[in-house]
């Protein structure tokens, strides 16, 4: 096991929590509902219909 020197600076610390510890603001001041439906207008008009899906033929049993 390696001991730092005292002089030496502390070795970076790995942060995986969420926000850890760095201020992140919102990027706009609007509400974030309204920023949410502006976005969905987006993606209707992009896809206006919701694609086919396949069937669940074949399978008996759905677990979780």
């Amino acid at each position: 096991m390696k001991q730092n020197h005292p002089d030496s600076p502390p070795p970076p610390l790995h942060l995986i929590a969420a926000e850890g510890g760095v201020a992140a603001p919102p990027a706009a001041d609007r509400d974030p509902y309204e920023l949410l439906d502006s976005l969905m207008v987006v993606v209707e008009a992009l896809c206006p219909t919701w694609p086919e899906r396949e069937n669940f033929n074949g399978t008996e049993k759905f677990k979780l």
